[in-house]
């Protein structure tokens, strides 16, 4: 519990809000800035049911990969995000509803203990469904189209989703020691596809603290929680 004077507030309910805000803004960042060059983004209160899609969205990924609320709410939130992906806004685009769709179908398989996605494979398909679908689907809606340059845009985050997220599918340490080494180049090499300025430098030498962390010390208390302020991080020095 944590106690704010007469208030006490239960820790896990606590995370579960900061990391649903944080994921959230990572899930928008790089639509918006990209798009905030063209004369054509705009944001209109038609878009509402996509954030709030989107937190929906956000919370089901801390339910399932914490495991310590109970799982039943991670279908729940599943539910709302399946009824605000069928929104006029959205529905009416047919591409963008499959699009969502896949979103939330992907993490209610992840959701099932029986479908062991719990692994290196599902780590790096939830790597490109969190990085292909909503930031997307932000990108279309405010555009009205979609860019290829825009979509190689996004490959450092989803290179960030695979590295950061290793010692959260899988507890094999020396195994994660590998593939966290083999995703941590990933995500250099995609930074380095970037212009060089000092924000990529410094994403770099993030990116190799990052590993000698993961390294020593493996999955550590709160991983969520640093995940999601990693990857904001990484979302202001690259985007």
């Amino acid at each position: 519990m944590i106690r704010i004077g007469k208030l006490k507030l239960n820790r896990d309910y606590v995370q579960l809000g900061l990391f649903t805000i944080i994921q959230s803004i990572i899930c928008w960042w790089a639509a918006l800035d990209y798009g905030r060059s063209f004369q054509t983004a705009q944001f209109s209160s038609s878009q509402l049911p996509l954030i709030g899609y989107t937190l929906a969205i956000a919370a089901t990924v801390f339910i399932i990969l914490d495991q310590r609320i109970r799982a039943q709410w991670s279908l729940i939130a599943i539910g709302i995000s399946i009824t605000l992906a069928f929104t006029n806004i959205i529905a009416r685009e047919s591409e963008l509803l499959y699009l969502l769709l896949t979103c939330s179908v992907w993490l209610f398989v992840m959701a099932i203990p029986r479908f062991g996605m719990q692994n290196y494979f599902g780590l790096v398909v939830f790597g490109i469904v969190m990085t292909f679908t909503i930031p997307v689907a932000v990108f279309f809606l405010q555009n009205n189209y979609l860019s290829t340059t825009f979509l190689w845009k996004l490959a450092p985050l989803a290179a960030s989703y695979v590295f950061l997220y290793v010692p959260t599918f899988s507890k094999q340490r020396q195994i994660n020691q590998l593939v966290s080494a083999l995703s941590g180049l990933l995500l250099v090499i995609t930074i380095f596809l970037q212009p060089m300025t000092w924000q990529t430098i410094v994403a770099i030498i993030l990116t190799v603290g990052v590993w000698f962390t993961q390294q020593s010390f493996g999955r550590i208390r709160l991983h969520l929680m640093l995940n999601a302020l990693l990857q904001l991080i990484f979302m202001f020095l690259l985007y």
